[in-house]
């Protein structure tokens, strides 16, 4: 016999107080309804049932969002309570919480980072639009779809500083830096990065300089050491991020990490928050810690809606057929070097594939994941290569050369997120993973140019254990994509020769 689902009807008046950083319910309301609640605002972390305090039967692996004793939830999930509190028949009133009503911008006019002027598109007004009445949330954006620039605009319209917009590395810092610079003459642009510590009205500062202002070291993927900063230095930062009125965070899907949630929890003045990402939000369940700090998406425009609008062009995904490699028995990290890091054929097929690619005056990035593999396959391809530990210049020599093509390969850790590159004709995504945000963030080629007449990614389908999987899951998310073409290149049975004779 199936168990009838409960269906609850509260009708209570809930009244909860709004602060940037925790959301407080301060009415008297019954215990049954705070159980509700705390109940219903959970998720079970990845990788839970390994964690020892499970095994040994003193958790359930469920982690609470709310805490019936101090009936408070982060400032995120305003929205996500206001929806299902509703929704149980309650009465819902929000204290110090402003819901404005912003029906039009001061101008659609703004310049890029070489002082050109550029019309607003049609869906940046409206995620500006949508920002300025939503206060908090995240908009949903691919690669190109000009983030900076909205923010620009949010900032110009509503107008109240310190701002803070936050990033994760130092190559995206600087290309901030020179669209800001553009945009608000009558305004100080501060910069935190790499050593350099300038406070003004506007502030672009990377998460690595705004984590070590507070005498902390950071140990998360993709954050790379910068040079410290004197004790000054850090008690500015700390008074800007506790007094910074407007928050942007670029790819905001990062906030699941200690590292940026951290930082988030310190900024107690905040009127609005504002999350950037094409793919904020994984398939795991522990994303919601995501949307805890910074909100729900409150505006999305797809890879498709662009490539239609012709903002973005179509990619060709040519997804290789690998042979399966003859021992793919041990544990993941085993089986990973020995089909993609120590995979002679593949190293060989990659190599075939770029001095093709690179006849045809087409650039090439090879997206790689350790640093390692990242000088060795450089070394065979007899080109550069760019990880964290290189040096501000020699980065930003690198990637102008790309994109002037005086060069046109580059094997890479870096070119996952954020990184603009314009002219850049096919990416190699030879990480593997089975993340939905990296395999479309490591999409950095489809941006349309004038120099280009098509744009390629090159992927592949590893027949062994673990892998063959993560290679499903990708396909499947390059064909969610309506206007994405994806073409199987079955090559699992061919010699080196054969493919390229």
């Amino acid at each position: 016999m199936q168990e009838q689902e409960v269906v609850y009807n509260f009708n209570e008046i809930v009244i909860i107080k709004y602060t940037p950083v925790w959301c407080y319910i301060v009415s008297n309301n019954s215990e049954i309804l705070l159980k509700y609640i705390y109940d219903t605002l959970v998720y079970q972390p990845d990788g839970f049932f390994f964690a020892p305090q499970y095994q040994d039967g003193k958790w359930d692996g469920i982690n609470h969002l709310f805490k019936p004793a101090t009936k408070k939830f982060r400032v995120g999930l305003i929205y996500r309570v206001i929806e299902l509190l509703s929704s149980v028949g309650c009465q819902v009133q929000v204290m110090g919480f402003s819901f404005p009503t912003v029906s039009k911008l001061k101008t659609n006019i703004y310049k890029n980072a070489k002082g050109e002027e550029v019309v607003l598109r049609f869906y940046q007004e409206d995620a500006v639009l949508t920002s300025l009445n939503k206060r908090i949330g995240i908009l949903k954006a691919p690669p190109r779809s000009g983030k900076t620039l909205i923010s620009v605009s949010i900032i110009d319209n509503e107008n109240s500083f310190p701002v803070i917009f936050f990033v994760r590395s130092k190559d995206l810092a600087y290309q901030t830096l020179e669209v800001y610079k553009q945009n608000f003459e009558g305004k100080s642009i501060g910069f935190v990065c790499d050593g350099i510590c300038e406070i003004g009205d506007i502030n672009i500062i990377t998460m690595q300089s705004a984590f070590c202002a507070y005498n902390k070291k950071y140990k998360e993927k993709g954050l790379y050491e910068e040079k410290d900063l004197s004790s000054q230095n850090k008690e500015d930062i700390r008074n800007l991020v506790k007094n910074a009125k407007v928050i942007f965070t670029d790819e905001v899907h990062h906030l699941i990490s200690p590292t940026s949630g951290f930082l988030y929890d310190k900024t107690l003045n905040a009127t609005m928050k504002i999350g950037l990402s094409a793919t904020p939000f994984s398939d795991k369940e522990d994303s919601i810690l995501v949307e805890e700090r910074t909100g729900k998406i409150i505006y999305e425009v797809t890879y498709s809606a662009l490539i239609k609008e012709g903002y973005l062009m179509k990619p060709y995904i040519y997804m290789y057929k690998l042979p399966k490699i003859v021992d793919d028995s041990g544990p993941y990290p085993s089986v990973y070097n020995k089909a993609i890091v120590n995979n002679e054929f593949l190293s060989d097929l990659v190599e075939g594939l770029v001095i093709t690619l690179n006849r045809l005056g087409k650039s090439v990035v090879v997206q790689t994941d350790f640093i390692s593999h990242t000088k060795a396959l450089a070394k065979k391809l007899s080109c550069n290569y760019l990880t964290g530990q290189d040096k501000t210049e020699k980065r930003k020599q690198i990637i102008q050369d790309l994109q002037d093509k005086k060069i046109l390969c580059v094997v890479s850790t870096l070119f996952e997120e954020g990184l603009d590159i314009n002219t850049l004709d096919y990416t190699i995504n030879l990480a593997g993973g089975l993340s939905n945000i990296s395999t479309f963030q490591r999409m950095r080629s489809i941006t349309a140019h004038e120099s280009k007449t098509s744009i390629g990614i090159i992927d592949f389908i590893h027949n062994c254990k673990y892998l063959k999987k993560h290679s499903k899951k990708r396909m499947d998310l390059y064909l969610s994509e309506p206007e994405f073409v994806v073409e199987i290149r079955d090559v699992s049975k061919k010699t080196i020769s054969e493919i390229f004779s």
